[in-house]
């Protein structure tokens, strides 16, 4: 029989799951290389389902054996590029933000001290790269758009739904930014998550949300 007491069990059960479902975090690591400070990118593997081959910095969901969003950003910095924690000193956060997706994204900054004991996981990460910071405050990235719509399946139960034709859709647009560095395309989320950074660091106005 369902009561008051198991209802309120299942909810708390699921908006637990749910939270860290819908949380994932990303590490800014920054380099010194020749004396300057530079931010390391990592490319996807091919192998992936997922955005294989694109830019990304590292990141993941958060984890229940997590303590923190940015415990989750050291834990996926080392399972990913084989930085232990003492080499990741976490410079600060900027602030989280909800991708296009609903998922809430908490981003990092760090300084990494070496890269000695950098080992790629294969299965993630295909190779890795560096821009200085001071090409990002130098470069606007360019923008453009992306169409993002809902498009009823073709058994979609339009008879019972009031005021809904057969050719309706929902659409709306989302702003898109990229960066052209070299042969490297920095583009969607963490061109975003770059561009906030570098006005962050820059005192320019209206970061992203």
């Amino acid at each position: 029989m369902i009561t008051i007491d198991k209802i309120s069990q299942q909810l708390a059960q699921k908006n637990s799951k749910k939270t860290i479902a819908n949380k994932a975090s990303i590490l800014i690591p920054i380099i010194e290389i020749n004396g300057q400070l530079q931010l390391l990118f990592q490319i996807r593997s091919q192998t992936l389902k997922w955005q294989p081959g694109d830019i990304c910095f590292p990141g993941g969901r958060v984890e229940l054996i997590d303590r923190s969003p940015e415990q989750t950003a050291i834990r996926e910095t080392y399972e990913e590029l084989g930085i232990p924690e003492q080499n990741i000193f976490i410079l600060g956060q900027l602030p989280k933000f909800l991708a296009t997706l609903g998922l809430i994204i908490y981003p990092f900054v760090a300084q990494i001290s070496s890269l000695d004991t950098l080992k790629l996981n294969t299965k993630e990460v295909d190779k890795i790269f560096t821009v200085p910071i001071d090409w990002f405050i130098n470069n606007s990235p360019k923008q453009t758009t992306m169409a993002v719509g809902h498009k009823p399946a073709s058994n979609f139960p339009f008879d019972l739904i009031p005021n809904r034709s057969l050719d309706w859709q929902k659409r709306s647009e989302h702003k898109v930014f990229y960066y052209n560095y070299n042969e490297y395309i920095i583009w969607g989320l963490t061109a975003q998550i770059t561009l906030n950074f570098i006005k962050a660091i820059s005192n320019i106005s209206d970061p992203i949300n």
